[in-house]
Parts: C-alpha cells; sequence; structure tokens
C-alpha cells in the first residue's frame, strides 16, 4: 500500500527546521517559481527539489498521486508545445507544429505544476502539525483555532480508517459500489447513503466525546495557556530564511539581467 501524503518522522534537516520557517521557504518558493518566466530556471528548481527528497529519506516514488502529477504536468506540457505557434519551426507534422517557443513554454508550465506540488510535498512530509499549530499559537493564533487546527489533521485519518472499515463490511454483506452498469441515480444515493450515514454517526459520537472530554478540561476558561513543547528558532532556521531571501533576490536580479 503506498503511503499516504501525510507527516514522516525523520532527522533530516528538513524535518528539524522550524515550521513557519518551512512554510516561508514554501511561499517564497512558489512566488519565485511564477515570477521566473525562463523555462531552464524554472527546470533546475525541479531537480533541486527532486534531489531533496532522497537526501531527506523520503519515498517520493512511493507516494500516492504521483502518477496523475505526471500524467497532467506531461497534458500541460504537451498542450502548450501544439497549441503555441510563436518563434522558429522545429517540426511539422499535418496540422501540428512545433516550435521553439511552444516547446520552452510547455517544459516552462510543466515544470512550474511538478515544482509547486513537490515543494507542497516536501513541507507536508516533513512537517508535524502539532509543532506548526503550535508554532502559530506562540506567535498569537489563539490557542483555541490552534486547537481546531490540531483536531482535523488527527481526525482525518481516523475518518479515513472508518470509511475503509464500513466500505469494506458493506463489501462484505453484497453491496456491489463497483458494478459497472445498472446503476440509476438513485442506486447512486442509496449506496451512498448506506456508506455515509454510518461516517456521520461515528463522526458525530467522536464530536461528543472530545467535547464532554474538553468541558472536563475546563477547555477555554483561561486567555492563555501553557505547551508541553515548544518550538524556538535556532541558527539553521536563521541561515535557512537568509538563504531564502538571498537567493530570491540573486535569482530574481540575474533572471531580469538575463
Amino acid at each position: 500500500m503506498r503511503p499516504r501524503i501525510t507527516y514522516l518522522p525523520g532527522r533530516s534537516l528538513l524535518h528539524r527546521l522550524h515550521p513557519l520557517v518551512k512554510g516561508a521557504w514554501l511561499i517564497g518558493g512558489t512566488i519565485l517559481l511564477f515570477a521566473l518566466r525562463s523555462p531552464w530556471w524554472v527546470l533546475g528548481i525541479t531537480v533541486a527539489l527532486l534531489a531533496a527528497f532522497p537526501l531527506s529519506r523520503l519515498p517520493l516514488l512511493r507516494l500516492r498521486g504521483l502518477r496523475p502529477l505526471v500524467g497532467t504536468a506531461l497534458v500541460l506540457g504537451i498542450l502548450q508545445a501544439l497549441l503555441l505557434r510563436e518563434g522558429a519551426l522545429l517540426l511539422q507534422l499535418g496540422p501540428l507544429a512545433l516550435t521553439r517557443t511552444g516547446i520552452e513554454t510547455g517544459l516552462y508550465v510543466a515544470g512550474r505544476f511538478v515544482s509547486v506540488v513537490l515543494l507542497s510535498y516536501l513541507y507536508v512530509l516533513t512537517t508535524e502539525p502539532n509543532e506548526l499549530a503550535y508554532a502559530l499559537m506562540r506567535t498569537g493564533l489563539p490557542y483555541r483555532l490552534g486547537f481546531a487546527l490540531i483536531t482535523a489533521l488527527r481526525l482525518v485519518p481516523m475518518f479515513e480508517r472508518d470509511a475503509r472499515i464500513v466500505y469494506e463490511a458493506q463489501l462484505a454483506r453484497g453491496v456491489r459500489y463497483d458494478a459497472r452498469g445498472g446503476l440509476n441515480p438513485r442506486k447512486l444515493l442509496l449506496l451512498a447513503r448506506q456508506l455515509f450515514f454510518p461516517l456521520l454517526v461515528s463522526a458525530l459520537g467522536k464530536a461528543d466525546t472530545l467535547a464532554v472530554s474538553m468541558e472536563g478540561r475546563c477547555f477555554g476558561r483561561y486567555p492563555t495557556r501553557t505547551f508541553l513543547r515548544q518550538t524556538h528558532l535556532a541558527r539553521r532556521d536563521v541561515i535557512a530564511l537568509a538563504l531564502l531571501i538571498v537567493g530570491s533576490a540573486a535569482a530574481l536580479g540575474l533572471a531580469l539581467w538575463l
């Protein structure tokens, strides 16, 4: 079974960076990818991001969603290469024409799409949700909102597990979710109700249990709260921020000059 796109524990440099510093890299890198107009710069960033996965001991090739990512990037690149007919003509195949500008634009669009997704992958795979919420609360986010964020992130895998249990239980009872023919809208609604109604009951039960537990611990009684684990900026975080600022400024300046 392929690993889900969620936090994977590790001791790499990316894992040890402050969550907000990695968030700055995610936002800054995305802005930089849209600001740079050269396909070669974008492809260079893509190669660097691909190299970051084995360096951080992250199983990129075994992650879910990799095939749709590559397929979508190829479709975007091919469409740009075939539909854009500016620049020097390189190849003519009947009504289809490949130009230099079209190929460069295709590489640029496909590389930018892949790079943005890879940046998001790196952030999600190396950032623990609890540390992210604690870091946001330390910077001024109300702890009630931080707790809501942590709770949502924790409940997602639980709901996924419950959905799998309900799905397999319904299959054991003879429900055919994979029937190719003979599924009218009424039948689809019935199948959806048989799947989602038990999930809704389970979710309401978990929410009620959580509310009783929070009330018993006097959640929300005090305006501030204490933290079992605290995240602080280290020297590596300052260096990473400096590299982000200097590298982005240098790349933009060099791209404009060229």
